[in-house]
């Protein structure tokens, strides 16, 4: 065999291994173990919630495949600026969007979800370890145990794919929505309202208005208004012997014993008066709950910093319904942080939960999400601390022995 054949032969070979190793890298790269949802149609540009589109989909976990068609809308409120965009979704069996499509992907039989794009914390971990924590803690004490995981958020990661290009890493979640409270929309006692601000209204400082409050499951009435107003006059100017005597008749004690801990565990500031639920089953008394987690653990709600967590802890009594809390219920907040941190909102508990979250995404989808998004309108996005998980071990070293010097006071 002559030099020129030589090469020639092994030219063809190292290309024909490079085409397998292609072939073998591709077939890798699109099939990850996590469950994956293409979106077909055209999504591009859509910027406002008012702009709502018609487009088929695909979802495959596994062996399990689901086809149809959504009706699809951007979602949030801060994070529409963001250049990957938060979606709601209804799935619907017809081109028109006329059949609802029910399916059921561990929660029951829905037609609307949401998907998250975790946009300032690419561990996509916070939310929902966070919000899954609370739902241990909520059926520890009874609460909401009716619906898909006590009045909680719950979702799972899932590759989206945008007419076959990766559009990134999400979670599929449910949607803030009737069925997360295992509501009644036709029930006018059925009612879930969000803070949309940090006005005082928010804060329980000035008396509540659709403006500052948003219906989320129920509609905007005078009724509703006057339920409303009835629980904040209450918090608002009922004595401290009031406030401790009559609470059950206005709010389920343990639910907000809990909104208020598990703040304070958590450093979730940005739940202090934007993004706190009322819920309600009978249109008296209210169950505070909590929703959208990922500013915790020590970050900013742009994802940009940290906040100063290693010099002071969570200022709660921003809240006037959280100040009085801790005013005229200062032992039953001392006896649930230290039943908490016991067990659920241990170290060892809460940074497993995230281990068990991060193990459920394969490295490679990672790294998919990175080379999409690895650069964006916030500059090096991965260096945000809310990437490190070292970071929320470090947060829970710093601020663990100061809650307890906290609460062993006001236990007395």
């Amino acid at each position: 065999m002559n030099r020129r054949d030589l090469w020639g032969k092994i030219a063809l070979g190292t290309f024909l291994l490079a085409g397998l190793l292609g072939t073998l890298f591709l077939a890798a790269w699109n099939n990850t173990s996590i469950p994956k949802l293409d979106l077909i149609g055209e999504i591009s540009g859509m910027e406002d919630k008012s702009d709502e589109r018609k487009i088929a989909f695909s979802y495959r976990n596994g062996d399990e495949q689901i086809t149809g068609y959504a009706k699809i809308k951007v979602q949030g409120s801060s994070s529409l600026a963001y250049e990957k965009k938060n979606y709601t979704i209804k799935l619907y069996s017809d081109k028109d969007c006329d059949e609802k499509m029910r399916v059921d992907l561990g929660w029951g039989e829905q037609n609307k979800y949401c998907l998250k794009a975790n946009w300032v914390d690419r561990t996509h971990a916070r939310n929902l370890v966070t919000a899954n924590l609370a739902a241990q803690a909520q059926e520890k004490y009874g609460l909401l145990t009716q619906t898909p995981n006590n009045g909680c958020v719950d979702g799972f990661p899932v590759e989206v794919y945008a007419n076959g290009r990766f559009l990134g890493l999400y979670t599929w979640n449910i949607p803030k929505d009737a069925w997360m409270f295992a509501m009644d929309e036709d029930d006018p006692n059925h009612l879930v309202l969000s803070g949309q601000g940090w006005e005082e209204a928010n804060y329980f400082r000035a008396m509540p208005g659709f403006d500052t409050w948003s219906m989320e499951v129920g509609e905007e009435s005078e009724e509703v208004q006057e339920k409303l107003d009835r629980l904040f006059d209450f918090v608002m100017n009922s004595s401290d012997q009031e406030f401790r005597d009559h609470f059950s008749e206005y709010l389920n004690l343990d639910a907000a014993v809990n909104y208020y801990v598990i703040s304070d565990i958590a450093y979730l500031h940005d739940n202090l008066g934007k993004n706190m639920l009322l819920a309600t089953y009978d249109g008296q008394v209210w169950y505070l709950c909590l929703y959208d987690l990922d500013t915790s653990w020590g970050t900013t709600n742009d994802g940009l910093g940290l906040v100063d967590y290693q010099d002071r802890l969570l200022d709660l009594s921003a809240n006037l319904l959280l100040e009085r809390m801790e005013q005229c219920f200062p032992r039953e907040l001392a006896q649930r942080y230290f039943e908490l941190r016991a067990e659920l909102f241990s170290d060892e508990h809460i940074l497993a939960e995230f281990d068990r979250f991060r193990e459920e995404i394969p490295r490679l989808t990672f790294a998919k999400e990175i080379l999409r998004w690895g650069e964006g309108t916030i500059p090096s996005r991965a260096d945000l601390p809310g990437f490190d998980y070292d970071q929320i071990r470090e947060y829970l070293s710093s601020v663990g022995p100061r809650l307890d010097a906290k609460y062993t006071a006001l236990a007395g």
